[in-house]
């Protein structure tokens, strides 16, 4: 071979490489190429399976849903689990209701606590298992297993369950946080480690990504915490308080990851032991409240990252009007509002 020819297929190896490279770099953008603010979707779910836009408009009413978890997307699709006032198992996809035709050793009720989409596969947690299109996956030892509110989350094929149950003596009961991951035909379970002499834990959120990385969010002892690949790390809060009461200082309840920050969601108590809705940004705590006077409580439910930007819901209790409202932030400003709902998550497409 000549040296021009060589020069040519290193050129060529060169390019094909650098094309999977561009590839595997571009594999946690929404939706592929990322669209300008003002020609993003954004869903907005709320408990009792409504759906409202980025304009505060209402946008669909779930089919027989008796409780909205959680809403994802994938591209222009939306995918919502929940319980259907049928009793069937499955999910709605786009509004429309999707069965699963799994077949169960006992008659249970049943409660899809997450849902997660993987290449053409759709995972949901229905306890005491994982469904995995029409699979069947039971987690290990689960007899005391409290889920999180959007407990799964599948990243390449590897699935990841969080939540909460008792140790692994019978005589020990406070809370530890757990993990469970997908292995073989079964979910394994682990409880994810704690400062030495720490009693309690619970995990409230996950963020799976290139397959075997996790980012974990919860409680430790009576803090906020974020594990991250299963190694703990303590959150300050802004307000420091010596409580003779059991309430926690705060808890991380949502957790997203994107242009290498770790974001995560929640409250924290302020100095009259009220949450007020708080995202720390590497651990880095900082308030989302909308300044109303009348707020007695408050909390981040979920985080998006879209591109370079942040989208955070919260949602508030207004005592004075007894009244929920969610606002909609994007970078740190408040840009819609909802009276009247209590949102569960929200997905930006």
């Amino acid at each position: 071979m000549d040296t021009v020819k060589i020069k040519q297929t290193l050129c060529w190896i060169a390019t094909a490489v650098a094309l999977i490279a561009l590839a595997a770099c571009q594999h946690d953008e929404p939706g592929g190429k990322p669209k300008p603010v003002d020609q993003r979707t954004v869903l907005v779910l709320d408990h009792d399976g409504e759906i409202y836009d980025q304009n505060g408009e209402l946008v669909m009413q779930l089919p027989d849903c008796t409780y909205a978890a959680e809403i994802i997307a994938d591209g222009s699709d939306y995918f919502v689990s929940g319980v259907q006032a049928k009793e069937r198992v499955g999910y709605w996809k786009n509004g429309k209701w999707n069965t699963l035709h799994v077949d169960f050793i006992e008659d249970v009720d049943h409660w899809t606590y997450g849902i997660a989409k993987w290449d053409y596969y759709i995972y949901l947690l229905d306890l005491p298992n994982v469904l995995k299109n029409s699979g069947i996956f039971p987690l290990e030892n689960n007899h005391d297993f409290i889920p999180a509110d959007h407990a799964l989350s599948v990243s390449e094929g590897k699935c990841y369950v969080v939540g909460y149950g008792f140790g692994e003596n019978d005589d020990e009961s406070y809370y530890k946080p757990i993990l469970y991951s997908n292995y073989k035909d079964y979910y394994k379970k682990e409880f994810l480690p704690m400062p030495e002499g720490t009693l309690t834990g619970e995990a409230h959120a996950i963020y799976s990504y290139d397959r075997d990385h996790t980012i974990i969010g919860g409680v430790i002892g009576r803090m906020p915490a974020v594990w991250v690949d299963k190694e703990y790390r303590i959150y300050p809060t802004t307000v420091k308080l010596d409580l003779d009461s059991p309430q926690d200082y705060g808890r991380v309840e949502a957790i997203k990851m994107g242009a290498g920050h770790i974001y995560g969601g929640g409250w924290e108590l302020n100095e009259e032991q009220k949450m007020v809705a708080t995202v720390w940004t590497d651990g880095v705590p900082a308030h989302y409240v909308s300044g109303d006077a009348g707020v007695s409580s408050s909390q981040a439910v979920e985080i998006f990252c879209y591109d370079n930007d942040v989208y955070v819901l919260t949602q508030e209790y207004n005592s004075e009007i007894d009244n929920d409202i969610t606002f909609l932030w994007l970078n740190g400003k408040i840009i819609m509002s909802y009276a009247g709902i209590r949102a569960t998550g929200f997905v930006v497409f």
